[in-house]
This record gives structure tokens, C-alpha cells and sequence, in this order.
């Protein structure tokens, strides 16, 4: 199963995120360690990113990847649920770590 995600429905929850969380784009920017110019193209949806990086702005706003990614907080149980299995399948084709283990 091919996983794949909205860009800009994506960059529309992190800019929602980050305004709810009180931070500007540079702040968010610093956080993650990215530059300014991209957090604004990824809340534009004008850039893909890499996991990694959507890891990394989750993790600066506190928020769930799954929410991030898809729109949606999964209450399933890790270690039964498709979507975490789906994710970490995802996390491994780039560089076979899972944060999540």
C-alpha cells in the first residue's frame, strides 16, 4: 500500500498549528531547524518535504504526525494499528529508524 499525502491540506494544518501555538514563521523555522522561506512554501503547499522534516515540525508544535499528515488523530492502539505500521513502513524506506519504536 502506497502511502501518500494532500501537500497543501497538509501546509494548511501547519499554518493553523503554528497560529494556534502563538509562533511566527521564523520561530517555527528555527525550531525545526529549516529556513523561513520554506516553512512559508510548505504552508503554501508549493514544496514537498521529507518526513524527517514533517517529524521535526510536529515535534517544534507539539502536535501529532498523524494530525499533521492526514487531517485526523488515530486513537488506535500502536501497536495494532494500520496507520502506525503504514508510517513506520514509511520512516524506514528513508533511513530505517522508527522514533516511535
Amino acid at each position: 500500500m502506497a502511502l501518500s499525502f494532500d501537500y497543501v491540506a497538509m501546509g494548511q494544518r501547519l499554518r493553523e498549528l503554528r497560529i494556534k501555538a502563538g509562533m511566527t514563521q521564523e520561530r517555527l523555522a528555527e525550531a525545526a531547524e529549516i529556513s523561513i522561506s520554506f516553512v512559508g512554501h510548505i504552508e503554501r503547499g508549493e514544496k514537498q518535504c521529507s518526513i524527517e522534516t514533517v517529524y521535526h515540525l510536529a515535534c517544534s508544535l507539539d502536535a501529532f504526525l498523524d494530525y499533521l499528515i492526514l487531517g485526523k488523530k488515530n486513537i488506535c492502539n500502536r501497536q495494532s494499528c494500520q496507520f502506525y505500521d503504514d508510517l513506520k513502513a514509511l520512516f524506514m524506506t528513508y533511513d530505517n529508524e522508527y522514533p516511535f519504536a
